[in-house]
Protein backbone atom coordinates (compact mmCIF):
# COMPACT_ATOMS: atom_id res chain seq x y z
CA UNK A 1 0.00 0.00 0.00
CA UNK A 2 1.37 3.40 -0.96
CA UNK A 3 1.39 6.41 1.31
CA UNK A 4 -1.50 8.84 0.80
CA UNK A 5 -0.66 11.91 -1.25
CA UNK A 6 -2.76 14.73 0.17
CA UNK A 7 -4.06 17.53 -2.02
CA UNK A 8 -2.57 20.98 -1.40
CA UNK A 9 -4.47 24.23 -1.66
CA UNK A 10 -7.92 22.85 -0.81
CA UNK A 11 -10.04 23.51 2.30
CA UNK A 12 -13.31 21.59 2.71
CA UNK A 13 -15.94 22.50 5.30
CA UNK A 14 -19.33 20.86 5.74
CA UNK A 15 -22.36 22.91 6.74
CA UNK A 16 -25.41 21.09 8.12
CA UNK A 17 -28.81 22.76 7.99
CA UNK A 18 -31.71 22.54 10.45
CA UNK A 19 -33.80 20.65 7.86
CA UNK A 20 -31.20 17.83 7.75
CA UNK A 21 -29.57 18.94 4.51
CA UNK A 22 -25.85 19.49 4.17
CA UNK A 23 -23.37 21.03 1.77
CA UNK A 24 -19.62 21.04 1.34
CA UNK A 25 -17.88 24.38 0.84
CA UNK A 26 -14.58 23.94 -0.98
CA UNK A 27 -12.06 26.77 -0.99
CA UNK A 28 -9.22 26.38 -3.46
CA UNK A 29 -5.94 28.27 -3.54
CA UNK A 30 -5.73 28.28 -7.33
CA UNK A 31 -1.95 28.52 -7.79
CA UNK A 32 -1.11 25.65 -5.40
CA UNK A 33 -4.01 23.45 -6.54
CA UNK A 34 -3.36 23.96 -10.26
CA UNK A 35 0.37 23.26 -9.82
CA UNK A 36 -0.30 19.97 -8.05
CA UNK A 37 -2.95 18.93 -10.58
CA UNK A 38 -0.50 19.53 -13.43
CA UNK A 39 2.08 17.35 -11.66
CA UNK A 40 -0.48 14.57 -11.15
CA UNK A 41 -2.04 14.76 -14.64
CA UNK A 42 -2.67 11.29 -16.05
CA UNK A 43 -3.98 11.68 -19.62
CA UNK A 44 -6.00 14.73 -18.66
CA UNK A 45 -7.50 13.23 -15.48
CA UNK A 46 -6.70 13.27 -11.77
CA UNK A 47 -8.81 11.11 -9.45
CA UNK A 48 -9.28 12.44 -5.93
CA UNK A 49 -10.96 10.96 -2.87
CA UNK A 50 -12.71 13.25 -0.37
CA UNK A 51 -12.98 11.84 3.16
CA UNK A 52 -14.53 13.12 6.37
CA UNK A 53 -12.06 13.90 9.15
CA UNK A 54 -12.54 12.07 12.46
CA UNK A 55 -12.92 15.44 14.17
CA UNK A 56 -13.23 18.92 12.62
CA UNK A 57 -10.08 21.04 12.89
CA UNK A 58 -9.90 24.14 15.09
CA UNK A 59 -10.75 26.19 11.99
CA UNK A 60 -13.78 24.06 11.07
CA UNK A 61 -12.23 21.90 8.33
CA UNK A 62 -14.37 18.74 8.19
CA UNK A 63 -12.98 16.86 5.18
CA UNK A 64 -9.70 16.28 3.40
CA UNK A 65 -8.75 15.04 -0.04
CA UNK A 66 -6.05 12.74 -1.36
CA UNK A 67 -5.04 11.29 -4.71
CA UNK A 68 -6.73 8.04 -5.75
CA UNK A 69 -3.82 5.94 -7.02
CA UNK A 70 -5.85 2.78 -7.73
CA UNK A 71 -5.36 1.42 -11.24
CA UNK A 72 -7.39 -1.47 -12.66
CA UNK A 73 -5.46 -4.56 -13.55
CA UNK A 74 -5.61 -5.62 -17.16
CA UNK A 75 -8.65 -7.79 -17.75
CA UNK A 76 -10.08 -7.19 -14.27
CA UNK A 77 -13.83 -7.62 -14.18
CA UNK A 78 -13.84 -9.55 -17.45
CA UNK A 79 -14.63 -13.26 -17.09
CA UNK A 80 -12.31 -15.50 -19.02
CA UNK A 81 -13.80 -17.33 -22.00
CA UNK A 82 -13.15 -20.70 -20.30
CA UNK A 83 -14.99 -19.66 -17.13
CA UNK A 84 -17.94 -18.33 -19.15
CA UNK A 85 -18.28 -21.68 -20.96
CA UNK A 86 -18.23 -23.62 -17.68
CA UNK A 87 -20.92 -21.38 -16.21
CA UNK A 88 -23.13 -21.92 -19.26
CA UNK A 89 -22.75 -25.71 -18.99
CA UNK A 90 -23.81 -25.61 -15.33
CA UNK A 91 -27.14 -24.01 -16.31
CA UNK A 92 -28.35 -27.09 -18.22
CA UNK A 93 -31.50 -28.69 -16.71
CA UNK A 94 -30.21 -32.30 -17.06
Amino acid sequence: MTEKQYVNGMIIKEKTFDNGGAQLKISIKVEDFAKQLKELDDNGWVNLIVTRRKEPSDTGITHYSYVDTWKPTKGAGQPSAKKAVVEQEDDLPF
